[in-house]
Formats: C-alpha cells, structure tokens, sequence
C-alpha cells in the first residue's frame, strides 16, 4: 500500500506583535529579544547602533534636561 501524501500543518504559528517605536521595525512572537515598557510601547533589543530602548530613554532624558533648564521661576 502507498503512503498518502498529505499537507502537514506547520505546528508554529508566527504572530505580528507590534512595530518598534524607534526603527519601526516589524516585532513578531518567534523573534525575542524586544522590549514592552509600561505604556506598551515596543522596542527592539538589536538596533544597528545598539538598543533602541536605550536611545529612547537617552532622547527623553534629554528632552527633561532641556524642559528644566527653559523653566523660570
């Protein structure tokens, strides 16, 4: 008897997770290494030049350092 030849469903499945706030690059499920801070924005861990967390929080420190040094009171 032959065997039949039947489609096999792939056992992974590859869900879209968001893009990264920085790069824009596309997040999905079997990537890893991406970053959710507390108001749900996305980040990767593998930017070209390091972390996009990492120069998200650098660009808002510095955006807190100008705010303060513009106050007067």
């Amino acid at each position: 008897m032959a065997k039949k030849k039947s489609w096999v469903r792939s056992k992974e499945k590859l869900i879209i997770c968001g893009n990264c706030e920085v790069c824009n690059k596309e997040l999905t499920s079997d990537m890893g290494g991406w970053i959710v801070n507390a108001q749900r924005k996305r980040f990767c861990h593998e930017g070209k030049d390091g972390s996009c967390f990492d120069k998200y929080i650098n660009v808002k420190i510095e955006n807190e350092k100008r705010l303060s040094q513009n106050k007067v009171w």
